[in-house]
């Protein structure tokens, strides 16, 4: 790929990712600002759902926490855009959805985000590293989200693989 075709593909996923903004060229800003850690707050609801998971939950499903790891089998899971905000009050990914999917979450460690009254931090498109929030897995191209189908099977595997673990801890304790 020419650096010409990916810096327009950039601008593209930037642009389309903006007009979830009520004020797009404020989105652009934020992302422009490194006061606000290149991350503009976008309300979900407009252009697509998010879905916020436990760190927890992510890891148990992948079996790993490092960053390089958790972004491979993401990749091969859920095919859409992820973000990692490593250092909000509840460490958690939020998965990117088609508006309308993902309203049966609603548990503490996997709930859909409020359409219209949650606002989201969104990192800028080539934000893929920390510190901060950033892209897991970045939009490729506009109207890139995740199949919620697989973000579903995803919350199931690491709900179980902590109840297994759970349950081997206590086998494992003397009572």
């Amino acid at each position: 790929m020419t650096g010409q075709v990916a810096y327009s593909r950039g601008l593209g996923v930037a642009n389309w990712l903006a007009s979830a903004h009520p004020d797009p060229e404020q989105a652009k800003a934020e992302w422009g600002d490194p006061r606000k850690g290149h991350v503009a707050l976008i309300p979900t609801g407009r252009i697509f759902d998010a879905v916020r998971v436990a760190a927890k939950v992510v890891h148990a499903a992948v079996g790993d926490t490092d960053d390089a790891r958790v972004a491979a089998f993401l990749s091969a899971l859920v095919d859409g855009p992820v973000i990692h905000d490593a250092y909000s009050a509840s460490i958690a990914y939020c998965f990117l959805v088609p508006l309308g999917s993902c309203a049966h979450h609603r548990a503490d460690d996997a709930h859909r985000l409020v359409p219209g009254t949650t606002w989201l931090g969104v990192p800028e498109a080539a934000r893929t590293a920390r510190p901060g929030a950033f892209w897991v897995l970045a939009p490729r191209q506009y109207d890139d989200l995740c199949i919620p189908g697989y973000v579903d099977q995803l919350i199931r595997a690491g709900r179980r693989n902590l109840a297994k673990a759970a349950e081997i801890a206590r086998e494992g304790c003397p009572q």
